[in-house]
């Protein structure tokens, strides 16, 4: 399971990736990052609309998981806590792989 956020937009306009694979995990963080992403329910919500400020940044969360690619895209203002809070576990991994995109 390999979860990747791209953060962009915002008033710099710089898209950053952040990349966590399971596989780069402990067991038992590999365990707590399938339950975070399960908790999140991604799959279960709707993409929704893109309508944003024009400082407000943007999130697109691509999820590969038994081969089958998902993906989800929300704004600041429609990132649902769940996933809010997924993305703060990931940022909080020392296994996350970060850059930024020109």
């Amino acid at each position: 399971m390999k979860l990747t956020v791209r953060r962009g937009g915002g008033i710099a306009g710089i898209t950053a990736r952040t990349e966590l694979d399971a596989d780069a995990l402990p067991p038992a963080a590999a365990e707590a990052f399938a339950g975070e992403i399960s908790h999140a329910g991604m799959r279960e919500l709707n993409d929704p609309p893109t309508r944003q400020r024009p400082d407000s940044q943007l999130y697109e969360i691509s999820l590969e998981e038994a081969g089958q690619p998902f993906s989800v895209h929300y704004t600041d203002e429609s990132l649902p806590e769940d996933v809010r809070r997924l993305l703060a576990w990931v940022d909080g991994r020392p296994e996350r792989v970060e850059s930024i995109e020109r």
